[in-house]
């Protein structure tokens, strides 16, 4: 994903692209770690600017091949491994960093989940709304305070293995196993879990 800047003074367009490919009649690349974070334009939340960071880092080659500015940034972000971040921040640095990275994932996750939750809610009956809500209750927290989503990604099975009936939830367990489950539904809700 590309950031672009628009150049021109064409109207109507926005002024700025988010783009696999950029138009480059109208835009220019700006994209770096430091536009991620820093451009509130964007309209996207700390995880998504987060995870684009880290595609823009392997897409130049690595931590080593940015500019000091987006060092830091990707530092201070949790954007790059412990190695990377021991050149620019002591620990305590890091720590102070590490606090905020927490900080900022908890909120962002807590407004996927609601927006998630606002999704389904308004397609379910109350009756159908209650029931996902009690059964994704202790899923959903884990999912908000700590991160837990899937065991594909750390051991853990989570809110996504329960949507997608993986890991302990394997053989319609999960989601599929209630009565209103819809393709439709799941689908909307892991989008919005996904920052989409």
């Amino acid at each position: 994903m590309k950031i672009g800047k628009l150049f021109t003074n064409t109207q109507g367009l926005p002024q700025y692209q988010l783009s696999e490919i950029l138009d480059e009649t109208n835009y220019i690349d700006i994209t770096n770690v430091y536009h991620w974070f820093r451009l509130t334009e964007l309209e996207k939340d700390f995880l998504y600017r987060r995870q684009m960071g880290i595609e823009y880092i392997t897409s130049v080659g690595g931590f080593d091949n940015l500019d000091e500015l987006d060092k830091a940034y990707a530092a201070k972000n949790y954007c790059v491994g412990s190695t990377d971040r021991d050149k620019l921040f002591t620990s305590s640095e890091q720590e102070e960093h590490w606090y905020h990275f927490v900080v900022n994932s908890e909120n962002c996750r807590k407004d996927r989940w609601d927006k998630a939750k606002a999704f389904a809610s308004f397609r379910l009956s109350i009756i159908d709304s209650n029931d996902l809500a009690l059964s994704t209750t202790s899923l959903n927290e884990n999912y908000i305070k700590y991160g837990i989503e899937s065991s594909s990604l750390d051991g853990n099975s989570g809110l996504i293995d329960w949507l997608n009936d993986t890991g302990s939830y394997s053989g319609g367990t999960g989601f599929s196993s209630k009565p209103y489950y819809t393709t439709e539904i799941k689908n909307g809700i892991i989008d919005k879990l996904n920052g989409l």
